[in-house]
């Protein structure tokens, strides 16, 4: 058994209870525990990244093979067909430390976040399992065990949003949650079962599973041609809706909002999960199984992709709390995610790499981004509401010039990480149009172009309000700088929103040697550049000399509309829960009832029956005859009435 691999995930396993059990007593203990399991994962992942890039073979057992740098499969059989095992080759190993590096940040962050709740013990128990779910998602090596992670992780979600109980509307959110997370359960299971059913008698599934991810990966194309495109295409749609209704991400944006009702640090831990920046690594980890269920399966999940970042980039605009706003740029830039992903049906595996590297740089300055603004609550006292803030950058410069690198980096600004990730994905979807030259390959470029320039409104509208002009409440005035230890997390991850675009083409190449830094004609690649301009002028006339303290859009039609969400919540509570699934409900409910009453009365009638002819068979005679002669005349009536005699 190559350990290294399985204590990816061990570690933050039990690191929790262990964090549970001693936090119990020593509270103080329960961060650090936790804390250092991370860390754990974090150099398990190292030690197996260089194993993976040398091609190491690591052990000569069967059960463990690593091949020329690709991968490390470790299986054992569990039940029937379906093994349970760790499958880590280039993306797997990229994501794990991705996960928890930033998840380490994130903790030892928290221990200056949480240090004075009473709950923390079970709040860092609750959060190192929750990234054991993450890390074991990543890892996994059959669907089956990938669920079953999933399932801790939408757990963990439910319990971390549901934290502070005494709290109606966090229990309120915790459950919505959570019976939001089962319909997507609900869609991936039903692929599961498909693909599982056609795939039982595949010629060459051998000793495998049909579920087995390598398996999955290495003949896709097989499988396609074996099950038909349009089942394959159907397994595809199932898996990739799955993750749009998981409550962490998509366009269902107010399951995402619902993380907010928890304590910061949890959405801060959620942002960077890999199928939260959530939903996007399963799509990619397989992505053969798109791919050749092409075009319709990767296209919808281009089209989709762009327009969830055009649709959230406008009603962040619109938000005014810091934390909403951050949330809604984080469902925006999955959006160019899943588009890049999408753009796969003309680069084929190459556009993995676009997708996943703007997943890793937008953890690093995401997460820098949420841990400024939880700094900053901290200091105004969870005051959230942008408008009562102002003045912060000299009150808090240190905070505030981490906000503003974050910023620089969510935008594209050249020379930041976020540049070199986010325009790649624009460049490509230029290049996808150029190929195809229609209308609809045009959606894609034309939405991702549009969200630079919204990107730059909502994040420095939120940016200038936070910390320029005059404090404009009491708490801003007397706002302040935590330690500098505290902001330790956020120095490193600054350094990351800035540098990590260095790497750019190293990773691109790690993960597929296919992959390909997209190059477009200089005017082209200068349209998000100039939109981007555009954001930060009018942002700056608006947001940065107050003139919009004297504005009223209340009246704008587009403002109402996106103030109110697109009338999303009422779209899926007023319409859908009450007036279609609540009267589907009732009438199943009804035709229950009385399919039950109708089997109880049945079973009532058949024993009354029984009884009846019990108390005929006494023994005497004469009933008998007397009964005998009864049935002979019906029998005579019944021949008579039906024209026999």
């Amino acid at each position: 058994m190559y350990w290294p691999g399985w204590f990816i995930f061990l570690s933050p396993l039990i690191g929790a209870p262990i964090a549970l059990a001693v936090g119990k007593r020593y509270k103080s203990l329960a961060g650090i525990i936790a804390s250092l399991a991370v860390g754990g994962a974090l150099v398990a992942s190292i030690i197996t990244f260089f194993y993976v890039d040398a091609g190491t073979v690591v052990s000569n057992s069967s059960k463990l093979y690593v091949i020329t740098g690709q991968y490390a499969y470790n299986h054992y059989l569990w039940f029937f067909n379906i093994d349970i095992g760790i499958f880590i080759d280039r993306l797997s190993i990229m994501m794990a430390l991705m996960v928890s590096f930033v998840s380490l940040m994130i903790h030892l962050f928290a221990l200056y976040y949480m240090k004075n709740d009473p709950n923390k013990h079970v709040y860092f128990a609750e959060t190192s399992l929750f990234t054991a779910g993450m890390l074991g998602l990543v890892v996994a090596s059959n669907l089956v065990v990938f669920f079953l992670f999933w399932e801790l992780v939408g757990l963990c979600s439910y319990l971390l949003i549901g934290f502070w109980f005494f709290k109606p509307n966090a229990t309120a959110a915790a459950k919505k949650a959570f019976i939001v997370t089962r319909v997507g359960d609900l869609l991936f299971l039903v692929g599961m079962a498909i693909l599982y059913d056609s795939l039982v008698g595949f010629p060459g599934l051998g000793s495998n599973s049909p579920l087995s991810i390598p398996f999955l990966i290495n003949n896709a194309s097989l499988i396609a041609s074996y099950i038909g495109k349009n089942t394959l295409g159907i397994v595809a749609v199932l898996f990739w809706q799955e993750q749009q209704v998981n409550p962490h991400s998509s366009r269902f944006t107010y399951g995402y909002r619902m993380q907010w009702k928890g304590p910061l640090r949890f959405p801060l831990l959620s942002m960077q999960q890999p199928w939260v920046l959530p939903g996007i690594y399963p799509v990619a980890r397989v992505f053969n199984i798109f791919y050749a269920a092409a075009p319709f399966a990767l296209y919808s999940v281009a089209i989709l992709g762009a327009f969830t970042a055009v649709f959230a980039g406008i009603i962040g605009i619109f938000v005014n709390d810091i934390k909403r706003i951050l949330a809604y740029s984080t469902i925006s830039q999955i959006g160019y995610m899943f588009a890049a992903i999408g753009l796969g049906g003309l680069f084929g595996y190459a556009a993995v790499p676009l997708g996943m590297f703007h997943l890793v740089v937008h953890a690093v300055f995401k997460a820098l981004l949420f841990m400024a603004a939880g700094a900053i609550l901290i200091a105004l006292m969870d005051l959230r509401d942008t408008r009562d803030m102002g003045g912060l950058w000299r009150k808090m410069p240190m905070t505030v010039t981490l906000l503003f690198i974050g910023s620089l980096a969510l935008i594209a600004f050249p020379g930041t990480a976020g540049y070199f990730s986010k325009d790649s994905i624009i460049s490509a979807s230029w290049l996808y149009y150029a190929h195809y030259g229609t209308a609809w390959s045009f959606i894609p470029w034309i939405f991702l172009a549009t969200g630079s320039l919204l990107t730059t409104l909502y994040t420095f509208r939120m940016f200038f309000r936070v910390s320029l002009g005059k404090p404009r409440s009491h708490l801003a005035e007397h706002a302040k700088d935590p330690s500098v230890w505290a902001l330790i997390p956020l120095f490193i991850l600054a350094a990351g929103a800035l540098l990590l675009g260095l790497i750019q083409t190293p990773f691109y190449k790690f993960i597929t040697p296919e992959a390909f830094v997209p190059s477009v004609p200089i005017y082209i690649e200068a349209i998000p550049i100039t939109l981007l301009a555009i954001g930060l002028i009018v942002t700056y006339v608006l947001y940065g000399t107050d003139r919009w303290r004297h504005m009223d859009f209340s009246k704008n039609r587009l403002y109402r509309l996106a103030k109110n969400k697109f009338y999303l919540d009422t779209l899926f509570t007023n319409i859908i829960a009450e007036r279609v699934i609540t009267p589907v409900s009732g009438g199943i409910a009804t035709f229950e009832n009385a399919y039950n009453n109708a089997v109880d009365r049945t079973g009532a009638g058949t024993l009354s029956l029984g009884s009846f002819f019990r108390k005929l068979q006494d023994g005497v005679v004469e009933n008998y005859f007397v009964v005998l002669i009864i049935g002979i005349s019906i029998v005579f009536i019944i021949m008579l009435l039906a024209g026999l005699m």
